[in-house]
């Protein structure tokens, strides 16, 4: 038979096509289990190698090999830290903002002084925007006002009642007797001074 002949008849077979795609290596699909597996292999040679390396003689290739299988056991080491951190849990992130619709909570009374708002930074201000920035040194808190913004910066009371956004970290700086400034964005509009934290029922 001729070669034309040949191929044409291994062509015609049926399941020849599949027969080929068959041999292709099947990708190895790595599981928890696996993980497991290979970790308790490393480790039990590592055991072995430990118990080789304490019985044979130094020196000698014996216990090179002993130290050989006890290296084994490294790179699974690193496998087992990142398994446990992960069983860690994480912290929970602090809030970026008041919860909808939850209901004004005062924690500080602050007195106000001296008020100076651009007229630019009144005239862009939301008219419903209750949240300020309380600036102390270098720590900036943000907090909100029972009343908008604009109302009470229009025509300034004495005293203000605020609540904090995060007060287990807020508080801790403002207490009573300390200065502080209000900010709007990055511009300041007020200076204040912490009269009393006012404790939650």
């Amino acid at each position: 038979m001729s070669a034309g002949g040949l191929a044409a008849l291994g062509r015609g077979r049926p399941g020849s096509g599949r027969a080929v795609r068959h041999n292709q290596a099947m990708p190895l699909i790595v599981t928890p289990f696996r993980r497991r597996l290979v970790m308790a292999v490393l480790l039990g040679l590592a055991c072995a190698g430990g118990v080789i390396r304490h019985q044979a003689p130094d020196p000698s290739t014996l216990r090179d090999v002993g130290t050989l299988l006890l290296v084994l056991w490294l790179p699974a080491v690193g496998n087992l830290v990142a398994y446990l951190l992960r069983k860690i849990p994480s912290a929970k992130p602090r809030p970026t903002e008041f919860p909808p619709g939850a209901p004004f909570s005062a924690q500080l009374q602050a007195h106000l002084g001296s008020v100076a708002v651009p007229a630019d930074c009144l005239a862009e201000l939301d008219p419903l925007e209750q949240r300020c920035t309380a600036l102390v040194g270098g720590h900036a808190f943000t907090v909100r006002s029972a009343a908008p913004l604009s109302q009470w910066l229009a025509d300034a009371p004495q005293e203000l009642a605020l609540e904090c956004l995060v007060p287990s970290v807020a508080l801790r700086q403002l207490v009573p007797g300390t200065a502080f400034h209000l900010l709007i964005g990055t511009t300041p509009v007020a200076q204040a001074r912490v009269v009393e934290q006012v404790r939650s029922a």
